[in-house]
């Protein structure tokens, strides 16, 4: 697992951005920001079996600085910082 830190260590609102039923953006309610996050899985939003339903995106991540670990749905468009699928 790797630290990672995108330069967003300043955060002006209270809590992170909620986007209504597509999740929200990882972050850590403790340290009110997202600098300090593990992220330790991702699942793209996908196709539900043999139906046309989305599933939404998922990612489980935890607070390197505090500890606090979470997981949620996250926006479809969402991505961890350097991701990319492996071939």
């Amino acid at each position: 697992m790797t630290t990672l830190d995108h330069g967003r260590s300043l955060r002006l609102s209270e809590s992170p951005s909620i986007l209504g039923e597509k999740g929200e953006i990882p972050f850590c309610p403790t340290c009110r920001t997202d600098d300090y996050l593990i992220f330790e899985e991702f699942v793209p939003a996908r196709q539900a079996g043999h139906s046309t339903r989305l599933l939404p995106a998922s990612a489980s991540y935890t607070c390197s600085e505090c500890g606090t670990f979470n997981a949620h749905a996250v926006p479809p468009s969402w991505r961890p910082p350097q991701w990319f699928w492996y071939s």
